[in-house]
Order: C-alpha cells, then structure tokens, then sequence
C-alpha cells in the first residue's frame, strides 16, 4: 500500500508541468546569434538576432533617456561595459565583431526596446526553477515516505 502511495506521488510531480515566468518583472530574455545591425549617424539603431528557435527577432535601441546598456567580451576574453548614448560608436563596432565570428548574446527587453545586450548567459531562469522544485519535491516525498514506514513499524512494535 504505502509502496502504491508513494509511487503515485513521485509520478504526479513529475508529470507537472513547469509554471511558465518571466524574469525581472515582465522583462523579456532572448539569446542567440547578431544576424543584422542597422547604423544610424554611426550608432546602432536596431539589432536582429536569430534564436535557436530558428526566429529572427528584431530590437529597437535606445539612444536617449534610459540608453541600451551593453557588456560584450572581444575574441580574447576582455570584457568591455558601455550604454548607447556615450558609447553608441564603439558599441556599434563590438557589435559588428560578435556578428561576424557569430557570437551568441543575451538580449533583455521590454515591448521590442532592448535594455540591456551582453554575452551569451547559459542559464534559464526557468529551466533552473524546475531543478529546484523537482529537487526539494523529491526531498519532501522521500521524507513523507520515511515518516510512513517508520509510523509503520512503531504501530508493528507496540502491538
């Protein structure tokens, strides 16, 4: 019986699926390969990346009030840090490098506006939510089950 219980459990969490979520408060998180950069008076205007989705999804940014920031590493691994409006020149130079050795970057935007464009991150906010509650779900059920047997073989003795 207590086999049949624990059984169904570990099959019902594990049958969940994830419980879909968007990082920094509505933010949006897109990574993939630079496939076009548009220059505007020398600085970038708009970036399309292609996903490993295989969709290409274009960004606008931004040059005045709350500037794109960038933080992009060159072919040696130096890392270098900016925004558009003091650094747009220079940004749309690194950009053009990360396209043509293909470089993934990390794209975080609001309603099409790219806020922030760095290196590739190789995590997913929501893939590692799914690690933890599976992680601690299993925790939680084997701890539950050994409560049983135990219960089980205290009520065997005091018989």
């Amino acid at each position: 019986m207590y086999k049949f219980l624990s059984l169904l459990l570990v099959t019902t969490f594990l049958g969940m699926n994830p419980i879909s979520l968007d990082a920094d408060d509505g933010k949006q998180i897109t990574s993939g390969v630079i496939s076009s950069v548009e220059e505007e008076s020398g600085k970038s205007s708009k970036i399309s990346i292609l996903t490993n989705e295989g969709e290409i999804k274009t960004f606008e940014i931004e040059n005045q009030n709350n500037s794109t920031k960038y933080g992009l590493e060159n072919i040696a691994g130096e890392r270098w840090t900016g925004n558009q409006s003091e650094n747009g020149e220079e940004a749309f130079k690194r950009l053009k490098k990360h396209q043509s050795r293909l470089a993934p970057v990390t794209i975080v935007s609001e309603n099409g506006l790219a806020l922030e464009i760095v290196d590739m991150e190789s995590r997913d906010v929501r893939t590692n939510l799914w690690y933890l509650f599976a992680c601690f779900a299993v925790a939680w059920i084997a701890f539950f089950v050994y409560l049983i047997i135990i219960n089980g073989r205290l009520s065997k003795t005091s018989k």
